[in-house]
């Protein structure tokens, strides 16, 4: 559901647009405001998607309430009304910060036409990081699936803006198309229940990261498995032991399986080495001790199977572009906020 603010003085295109957007079951008038300041305030405290913002109101004017929004606030779509006939010359001064002008009064043909672009556009963006997934999953690319994965929760974060309803039908539309692409099932099986998700879930973005790349870890393993059957024993093993020092010989020691054959299969399935794999997974469940725990780094670094913490330190660094420390400090300022 996108959630909606009118801000407009008059009671009269308040209640107009209220009545007009309610035809659109995908979108939902949440507040109203009727100056710039409490249009201001509103998105401050409120999930907003759309703004449509009267131009001229008493004391803080549309304009100036829009700049301070986006300023704030990006992903906002704001829509100025304006009573001027010359779009051009407001368009102008709205600069960035208004998606369109509308001349007063608005038709529902012209305001129908608006939401349907507005939900296709995010529709597509939740389509461009399914597809984005789903070419890696082609290309058997887990590295750049790892380096990916951050930006992507954040682009899904931004287009939901907070609504754990929507977050929750994002996730689970691009986890089941994900899912279905494999087409090695006899029955459709459900996402939800290989990995169940919920609002709970989904209130934080680390925990909705978490779920991701287990759905992803998941499918990379499992058309994997599908080409060389013998690499379930080594996903399972590496999946039992994976908070312990595990190395390539201890894999192909328990695995009854030559360095050499598992490297060559191993890389050809993922692009990366078994022992970047087990790093990667590793540094992936740092993160989240990091984020959920006051944990020091000795204590994450042992946790999971490094004997020193500054190898342990040296290898996040490697895959994380950051230090441990610079990391800890960016997850405090985001859970700040």
């Amino acid at each position: 559901m996108y959630r909606v603010l009118i801000a407009d003085d008059d009671i009269l295109m308040q209640e107009a647009l209220k009545i007009l957007i309610s035809r659109e079951e995908s979108f939902q008038v949440v507040r109203v405001a009727g100056s710039g300041e409490s249009a201001v305030r509103a998105c401050q405290e409120d999930s907003i998607d759309i703004v449509f913002m009267d131009m001229m109101m008493p004391g803080m004017t549309g304009l100036e309430a829009s700049r301070i929004i986006h300023q704030s606030n990006p992903e906002i779509t704001i829509y100025m009304l304006s009573g001027f006939s010359s779009h051009i010359f407001v368009r102008s001064m709205a600069r960035d910060e208004v998606k369109e002008v509308l001349e007063k009064p608005v038709t529902w043909n012209h305001l129908k036409k608006i939401l349907d672009n507005y939900k296709t556009d995010h529709e597509d963006t939740a389509m461009n990081h399914q597809e984005a997934l789903a070419m890696l999953l082609r290309q058997k690319d887990f590295g750049e699936f790892y380096r990916s994965l951050s930006g992507i929760i954040d682009g899904i974060y931004a287009m939901a803006g907070g609504d754990s309803l929507r977050l929750i039908k994002i996730f689970t539309f691009m986890g089941q198309n994900l899912l279905d692409t494999r087409m090695v099932y006899d029955e459709k099986v459900e996402i939800g229940e290989l990995f169940p998700i919920n609002e709970a879930l989904i209130l934080d973005r680390k925990t909705s990261e978490l779920w991701l790349f287990r759905v992803m870890d998941y499918l990379f393993q499992q058309n994997s498995i599908n080409r060389y059957s013998l690499l379930e024993n080594i996903f399972l093993f590496i999946e039992n032991h994976i908070k312990e020092d595990i190395t390539l010989n201890t894999i192909t020691e328990n695995c009854a399986i030559s360095q050499g054959y598992l490297s060559r299969i191993f890389r050809e399935q993922l692009k990366v080495s078994v022992t970047e794999y087990i790093h990667m997974k590793k540094m992936h469940l740092a993160k989240g001790y990091f984020y959920f725990t006051e944990d020091s780094i000795a204590d994450v670094a042992f946790r999971l199977g490094y004997n020193e913490s500054s190898y342990f330190s040296k290898v996040f660094k490697k895959y994380e572009k950051i230090t441990v420390k610079q990391y800890k400090m960016e997850t405090k300022k985001k859970q700040s906020l």
